[in-house]
């Protein structure tokens, strides 16, 4: 049974690899400008040029798609909201947003432009695509840990468009929930600058042979899968790429375009082996198809090298030390003079090949070829070729000229005592005509004839389009110069293209400021701050209500298996005074919604939800009971902390990206609550990476326990990973083997509780997930007397006594995060 085909996307990270992803095939581009792009590496456009590319895609009848995917402060929201008027209004076809306070500020203002929700949004499940579409999105792309039945079932839930990254580098932590770069070195991931800590060495402290490239995986490739996705009925193939040089782009545009062509043809064909070597040798950390068909395990990783190996060619049968040392392979590909490969951690590019003491042209599968290599290598390394001169000069030979061509349709009518006329039409339509200023007159002697007008018309080879159909109206007997006619021929041209450019084009205007939007109406916040915590149990709730917390959050993995419990726990704080909140997972794919929302509704009085982020909100739109959000969120700006208030949201957690002053920007008329103490959660991975490291059984194959988790595993137990600068990141795995990733400091803001105050934050959480039952009444009841002493004498607060002990329980250090640095 055939499957519609999807559309292949193709990254454009620079004039160059536009062309690349054009004239290859791409039926869509994604692109972004040096502002406001998740991609701040890549060359880019400037917003001139990011025009001409949306020209130069439309003219070609490609879709230009234009990512607008960082979170965006308070302070630019009016410039990216003229930016994206700007696009809007050239004709973009859709923008990818992160931000869903833009997203919010586009339904408003700009219904017209098509968004795409990027995945930096976390899509994962049906909720969170059900909630995208009643916010009036396009498209979802979804989040790359999903596999194809999980896909399938959104599919079945939704209308939505569905994208899905089928090629290219993959990130170890889901996207758009990751503050590593941001932590580590003020580069926020989220605002497009990331530093790529995840390339880099790590090693579990106290285990032999466990240094290793411990959080890089392997570089996506599903070109054997696509049958699956079409059926499935995926709508957008993407390629991840827009760091990556033309030639990249060019080679896998290419590939996946004669794949996907193919299985519209035949379901049943293959992927060559040809195709596989060409995909690994432009570029490849090794492959791995990801989580398409479920848990990868350590499959998905490639701790050995963070960087491009290239293809498989063949293993070292030797190494022959005299002189300057020559290697010998036995190839199980080509290999040729001129190819650069990698052995180990050693590189070259072979200048010459032999066969004993022959110098030969090309190395033959089967063979066993030698080359000068200056690093001892043992017997049966591995050895990749990561650089062919042939296929790169090929690729180059696919767009350095005008390849795909748009047909039109051409009427001449050439009579004596009349104009010229010429007039264009292309497929669509649109119709361009042009006449001479001068009368045709009779030939005096050669005249001309019909084959020699129409081939003067048709003459299109350096633009864009190509003569299909000729229909030519003539007197006999006429003389026109040839001049006349190219001069003709060009500005009908030129109106047609600039015809095709004009019909994308929109018309709004919002002004350098976005128009007023009456927010939503603030919850009842309360009389005064409240000093929240976040606990793992119910064991913990009572603590924390002790020791002075107005609102605990419990963790819902404590809750499971735990109801009776918990619901005395809930009883005894309603007692004290305090409210109980539910903390749901940071990840709720549809296999596990059911187990999270039946939870819920089993606690007798839970006095909220503390949903991790926008889907989990949608999740629980219809209880009655109250939501608030929590920091994955990814709350930058006003606009956003409105759309989540429209969402049900009463109280919602900023992203611990901002500065003070920056929430201050942005806090009235919404009940803001910031984290003030506890480990900052920089990663959370689909990845169990302690099982990936020393080994753990399939999931489907362990023991569960009562609550349906997985027991008996080998990453139960907290463990850290070391970075090269000696710092140690603490590291835990949830009920399923997801890898919670801690920041290395602990965050205190214990001593600077007046600025939080000033800068309007009413709820001041304590996340004491990672504290036992001891620190937190410890903890908490510090705070407690801390924020007690501020309220009653702000201006005279000193918090250098509550500091001292805080350090003293803290000896790995204490850090004040981005409330004073902020990202870039």
């Amino acid at each position: 049974m055939k499957h519609k085909t999807p559309e292949l996307l193709s990254p454009a990270g620079s004039m160059e690899s536009l062309k690349a992803a054009v004239e290859n095939g791409a039926d869509a581009v994604y692109l972004g400008a040096r502002e406001f792009s998740a991609r701040q590496s890549a060359d880019n456009f400037d917003r001139e040029g990011l025009l001409e590319a949306i020209d130069f895609a439309h003219q070609r009848d490609v879709f230009a798609y234009i990512t607008v995917n960082t979170l965006v402060k308070e302070g630019e929201f009016n410039d990216a909201t003229a930016y994206l008027e700007l696009l809007c209004n050239h004709g973009a076809d859709a923008v990818i947003i992160q931000d869903i306070g833009l997203l919010g500020m586009l339904r408003t203002h700009m219904p017209g432009l098509p968004i795409s929700a990027s995945t930096q949004m976390t899509i994962h499940n049906s909720a969170g695509a059900r909630m995208l579409q009643d916010l009036g999105v396009k498209r979802a792309v979804l989040a790359r840990e999903m596999s194809l039945d999980e896909i399938r079932t959104v599919r079945s839930n939704t209308d939505i468009q569905l994208e899905v990254f089928v090629h290219g580098a993959l990130c170890i932590c889901y996207s758009g929930r990751c503050l590593m770069s941001s932590f580590m070195g003020g580069r926020s991931g989220n605002r497009g600058h990331c530093a790529q800590p995840c390339r880099k060495l790590y090693e579990l402290p106290g285990r032999r042979n466990t240094t290793g490239y411990l959080l890089s995986p392997k570089d996506l490739n599903m070109s054997s899968q696509l049958h699956y996705l079409m059926e499935v009925g995926v709508d957008s193939l993407k390629i991840e790429g827009r760091m990556k040089r033309p030639e990249y782009v060019a080679v896998v545009t290419k590939t996946y375009r004669d794949i996907l062509d193919r299985f519209a043809d035949d379901p049943d064909a293959a992927v060559t082996p040809e195709e596989q070597q060409r995909l690994e040798t432009i570029f490849s950390r090794g492959f791995s198809e990801g989580y398409i068909s479920g848990d990868p395990g350590r499959s998905l990783m490639s701790m050995e090298k963070p960087g491009n190996r290239g293809s498989l060619v063949g293993r070292v049968a030797g190494y022959e030390s005299r002189g300057r040392g020559r290697v010998s392979v036995k190839l199980n590909a080509p290999l040729n003079p001129g190819d650069g490969v990698a052995i180990g951690n050693t590189g070259t590019t072979i200048n010459t090949l032999w066969i004993g003491r022959e110098k030969i042209d090309k190395g033959v599968v089967g063979s066993t070829v030698s080359f000068i290599f200056d690093t001892l290598v043992q017997k049966g390394t591995p050895v990749y070729k990561n650089f062919d001169p042939v296929l790169m000069e090929w690729t180059k030979q696919t767009y350095h000229s005008i390849q795909r061509k748009i047909p039109v349709d051409i009427e001449v009518k050439a009579k004596a005592d009349e104009c010229l006329l010429i007039r264009l039409t292309d497929q669509g339509g649109l119709t361009a005509q042009a006449v001479s200023d001068a009368l045709i007159s009779p030939a005096r002697q050669q005249p001309l004839d019909e084959k020699g007008l129409g081939a003067q018309v048709s003459k299109l080879g350096d633009t864009v389009f190509v003569a299909d159909n000729l229909d030519i109206q003539m007197d006999e007997n006429i003389f026109i110069p040839i001049g006349v006619i190219n001069s003709v021929r060009r500005e009908a041209v030129e109106k047609l293209a600039q015809l095709r450019e004009e019909k994308y084009r929109r018309k709004y205007q919002c002004g350098t400021n976005v128009p007023d939007t009456p927010r939503h109406a603030k919850s009842t916040g309360p009389s005064k701050p409240i000093l929240s915590i976040r606990v793992s149990g119910p064991d913990d709730v009572n603590t924390a209500v002790a020791a002075g917390a107005g609102r605990v959050y419990v963790d819902i993995e404590g809750i499971i298996g735990n109801i009776p419990l918990t619901d005395v726990a809930i009883e005894q704080a309603h007692l004290a005074g305090a409210t109980v909140y539910v903390r749901l997972p940071d990840i709720v794919k549809d296999g596990e919604a059911d187990l999270v929302i039946n939870t819920v509704r089993r606690l007798s009085t839970p006095d909220g939800i503390l949903a991790a982020a926008p889907d989990q909100l949608y999740m629980f739109k219809d209880m009655d009971i109250a939501l608030a959000v929590d920091y994955p969120a990814n709350a930058f700006n006003s606009q956003s902390l409105d759309v989540l208030t429209g969402m049900g949201a009463g109280s919602i957690t900023v992203s611990p990206e901002l500065t003070l002053e920056e929430i201050a920007g942005m806090s009235e008329g919404y009940e803001i609550e910031c984290i003030v103490q506890g480990g900052v959660q920089l990663m959370v991975s689909e990845h169990c990476l302690i099982g990936g490291i020393k080994g753990c059984s399939s999931p489907k194959k362990d023991e569960k326990d009562n609550r349906g988790f997985r027991v008996d595993r080998p990453c139960d137990t907290p463990y850290a990973i070391r970075d090269e600068k000696e710092f140690t990141f603490p590291v835990e795995q949830d009920a399923r083997c997801r890898t919670h990733v801690y920041n290395s400091r602990e965050l205190c803001m214990i001593d600077r509780l007046p600025g939080l105050l000033d800068a309007g934050v009413e709820l001041l959480r304590i996340d004491g997930m990672r504290y036992n039952n001891v620190q937190v009444g410890e903890i908490t009841g510090l705070y407690r007397q801390a924020l007690d002493s501020c309220l009653e004498a702000k201006e005279q607060f000193d918090g250098s006594e509550y500091l001292a002990d805080m350090k003293q329980m803290f000896t790995s250090g204490l850090t004040s995060g981005h409330y004073f640095r902020g990202v870039l």
